[in-house]
């Protein structure tokens, strides 16, 4: 049985169904090492019934940040890496996890493969940047990566095709195909019951309130669509540093109703409601996972066209297809490209269209069978 050791930096809650899969297939011995970071993201349940059988291949590490800054150090890293024999380590691909640099070469010169799990190379890397990241890849004998613009940079940049494997991202695919079903009789009344008129296109955006997130832009390009008239809801779903600013620039469309903000939601069959039923998601700043949770119920999202800025869930937007990008910081650009794709957009086709591309490729099936490829020594797919 082959054995292999996943040392992530955290156990986010929702890598849980994909965790699942890997632990408990059964060709491998797969042990998962995970740390924490209080405060930042909610982490799986490993007491819960799901993984009551997986207890003696989930171990809890001890994460030592660097002062503050994006550089640590995972305890006990090393240890694992040099304690028996195992054919592959898996390590995000992070450089400035420092731990990951000695671990990895402990494996090699013990011959074992390294995988890193990764965004890969960007394509703004220069200068010594560039080299130091390099060297760091160079360290894992296998990739794993978000999207297949990093595999074709990095194939630039002299890396072996054959050895890049696309392994996208998911959420929880199983939970919201079923909820897709359970959740096709609903009417806009009774899902947006806040809005003076709940018939109205709605815009979502729903993740962490930040800054990062440029919400701000958002508001701008909704409340000059409503300048004269009320053409457009705009619902916000999530909490964070930004919440307060954000309501305070919203404060007319909060008194008119067309704007609501409904807090934080981890309730999924809730989330689904509110997603399904709305007409467009708006990711201003960097998209990241809340473009797998839209497609996921069937709503396309928007998101600025920068790449260089965007987290690598943009690349399951296809322009005209399952969404739209704008030009970034344009409000302006916001607001017609808005207004465009809700007047000319057939909805019915859009929602399958969004669904397609997270049934192919962005759920834990598809990268289950991608990680298969890759222990088995089989060339990618993509």
């Amino acid at each position: 049985m082959t054995k292999i050791k996943f040392f992530m930096n955290l156990a986010p809650h929702y890598r849980a169904p994909l965790w699942r899969v890997l632990l408990n297939n059964p060709e491998w011995d797969v042990h998962f090492f995970y740390g924490d970071q209080p405060g930042i993201v909610k982490t799986i349940d490993f007491e819960s019934e799901d993984f009551s059988l997986n207890s003696e291949q989930i171990h809890k590490t001890k994460n030592y940040w660097w002062k503050g800054t994006i550089l640590f150090w995972q305890k006990g890293v090393i240890r694992e890496c040099l304690k028996g024999k195992f054919e592959f380590a898996v390590f995000p691909g992070e450089i400035s996890r420092l731990s990951t640099w000695v671990a990895a070469i402990i494996c090699r010169l013990r011959g074992m493969k390294v995988v890193f799990w990764e965004h890969g190379l960007y394509g703004n890397e220069k200068g010594f940047t560039l080299i130091l990241k390099k060297a760091f890849l160079s360290l894992a004998h296998k990739h794993l990566l978000y999207e297949r613009r990093a595999k074709r940079i990095m194939i630039e940049h002299g890396f072996t095709p054959d050895n890049l494997y696309v392994f996208f991202n998911s959420l929880d695919y199983d939970t919201h195909k079923v909820l897709r079903h359970k959740l096709q009789a609903l009417d806009k009344k009774n899902v947006f019951p806040f809005f003076t008129n709940p018939y109205l296109s709605v815009v979502i955006f729903i993740g962490r309130l930040t800054g990062v997130k440029k919400l701000d832009l958002l508001l701008q390009a909704v409340n000059q669509i409503n300048d004269q008239q009320t053409n457009v809801n705009l619902l916000i779903v999530g909490d964070g540093a930004y919440k307060n600013n954000l309501e305070e620039q919203g404060r007319a469309g909060i008194q008119n109703g067309w704007l609501y903000f409904a807090g934080a939601c981890y309730d999924e069959e809730e989330n689904g409601r509110y997603i399904s039923m709305a007409d467009l998601c708006v990711s201003p700043g960097n998209v990241g996972l809340t473009a797998i949770h839209a497609l996921s119920f069937g709503t396309p999202v928007c998101t600025h066209d920068n790449m260089y800025n965007q987290m690598p869930e943009a690349g399951a937007i296809q322009a005209g297809y399952n969404g739209f990008f704008f030009k970034e910081n344009d409000t302006n650009d916001l607001k017609v490209k808005i207004e465009d794709w809700l007047k000319h957009t057939d909805r019915q086709l859009v929602r399958e269209n969004s669904y397609e591309i997270i049934d192919k490729y962005y759920n834990q099936h598809y990268q289950l069978a991608v990680f298969k490829r890759l222990v088995s020594g089989e060339s990618p797919a993509l």
